[in-house]
């Protein structure tokens, strides 16, 4: 019984999280028509980051259930050439080291996404080590993630779309290389 209520979970989770990404596509439709939003730095105190973004991103908070226990993740995501974009942090408890927090994350995007990993490397961000990945959802459609974990906060980035969204595309580039630490070193 309890199985069938965690799958109905995820499942609500899974339509949850595309139905927010759907809800920032259709609100930047208006924008496309008149054309891309530029991109411009963005510094977010409360995240105690600094990154790129286009137009003025969407917050919003959701918890997810990690193996370590709910987190809540705020959740800044905006669009920009048929890219869905977000950047979330959130509070992990005291002791998780780095590589089961970004695991978890990982794992958690995969299960959401009903995905595949397609390629993981060990990157840098923001000049410290961090997990790159990169999903092939259900729907066929890609999502790069990027994970660093610093102290008790965790942090990741992520662009979405179709395949071809993302054949030699400069904004990912653009947006992965542009997040930066402010103060929360």
């Amino acid at each position: 019984m309890g199985d069938t209520r965690d799958k109905k979970k995820d499942f609500f989770s899974v339509k949850l999280f595309f139905l927010i990404l759907g809800g920032i596509a259709a609100y930047n439709l208006i924008g496309w028509m008149s054309g891309e939003p530029e991109w411009e730095e963005l510094a977010y105190e409360p995240g105690a980051f600094v990154a790129k973004t286009a137009g003025k991103p969407d917050l919003r908070k959701l918890r997810e259930d990690l193996p370590f226990g709910e987190v809540e993740f705020q959740y800044l995501m905006f669009a920009r050439n048929e890219v869905q974009y977000a950047i979330s942090y959130g509070e992990i408890p005291v002791g998780v080291g780095p590589d089961s927090a970004t695991v978890s994350r990982r794992e958690r995007m995969l299960s959401k996404m009903e995905g595949e990993m397609l390629a993981e490397e060990m990157v840098e961000m923001a000049g410290h080590p961090a997990r790159q990945t990169k999903i092939r959802a259900s729907d066929k459609s890609l999502l790069r993630l990027q994970s660093l974990q610093l102290g008790t906060r965790l942090y990741s980035l992520m662009a979405a779309g179709a395949p071809y969204a993302f054949d030699d595309n400069p904004d990912i580039a653009l947006f992965f290389a542009s997040f930066r630490l402010d103060g929360a070193e």
